[in-house]
């Protein structure tokens, strides 16, 4: 990816996560010469939570990293004609986040050109695009209420990759008879390394507070279909097929309601895709970029 333009991308994770599940995103822009940054949301990851919180919470916190990053970019910035626009990049939880972080920056542009509200130039982020991996604006899933066994599964099938990565037939045969087989469908070494490593460690780093926030939006039936016109940016919607957290039909959706807007759905694959695929993800993501922000 080559570009004239001075785009810096903020990758957000989903739940559970932390900021190392994104870097396999990160690490790509920064060997294209693209900054990135990876934070851990609040109450996961090294970003602790002492009391509860709402998603509302989630999006202030990420906004503030926005304006004063921007900030910093503005005070180090030597050609004043360039200015820093935002790419940002979010799986499951973090694509919700990355939508109402654009549905912001969208309004913070309309009162600005009305007149309702005085800002000053440069203050308000400008987000140049959104790439969405497995993630809904209204926000569907078709997982069956996963047994007791299945999760005992899933910590011989860690377990056993932890202590002896290369005996795959155990390995798989557990894991394809625990919580694994909903989370992917190409059960390689390459993506238990991540479960086993990357997953366990954010699974283990979430805080009660994080999933108290979640589960009370999924409640209050979260849903900003209704919004999506206002986001006129362009977009890049990614689909697992076999995605039973957030289903591809609901992903799909948001990706019909999105004005300018790419649909890919990867076959094969579930939730956890960029685990799977993720040279493929990368290619296609280059693709996209290439064609709308060079």
């Amino acid at each position: 990816m080559i570009s004239d333009r001075r785009l810096k991308v903020l990758c957000l994770h989903g739940h559970p996560g932390n900021s190392e599940a994104m870097q396999i995103f990160a690490q790509y822009f920064h060997a294209q010469g693209i900054r990135a940054i990876a934070p851990d949301l609040r109450g996961y990851g090294n970003c602790k939570a002492t009391v509860s919180f709402t998603m509302l919470d989630h999006i202030q916190d990420l906004w503030d990293l926005l304006e004063s990053d921007l900030q910093s970019e503005q005070q180090d910035l030597l050609n004043e004609h360039l200015e820093t626009e935002y790419l940002i990049l979010g799986w499951s939880l973090g694509g919700i986040l990355a939508m109402e972080l654009a549905l912001r920056a969208a309004e913070q542009q309309n009162l600005s050109q009305n007149n309702f509200t005085p800002i000053p130039k440069k203050t308000a982020p400008k987000i140049a695009g959104l790439i969405l991996v497995a993630t809904a604006a209204k926000p569907s899933s078709s997982l069956p209420k996963v047994a007791w066994w299945e999760y005992v599964n899933l910590v011989i099938a860690v377990a056993w990759h932890w202590i002896a990565p290369k005996q795959r037939g155990p390995i798989e045969w557990f894991g394809k008879r625990s919580l694994i087989k909903y989370l992917i469908q190409q059960h390689t070494q390459g993506a238990y390394d991540q479960i086993s490593h990357t997953g366990a460690k954010a699974y283990l780093q979430t805080s009660r507070y994080a999933q108290q926030a979640l589960t009370q939006a999924l409640r209050l039936g979260y849903d900003r279909t209704g919004d999506l016109a206002k986001i006129q940016i362009p977009c890049l919607v990614i689909a697992a097929e076999q995605d039973r957290h957030i289903t591809a039909a609901s992903t799909l959706e948001t990706a019909k309601l999105l004005p300018n807007c790419e649909f890919i759905s990867y076959p094969n694959t579930a939730h956890l895709l960029p685990w799977e695929i993720g040279d493929r993800l990368l290619v296609d993501i280059d693709s996209w970029c290439d064609r709308h922000l060079s």
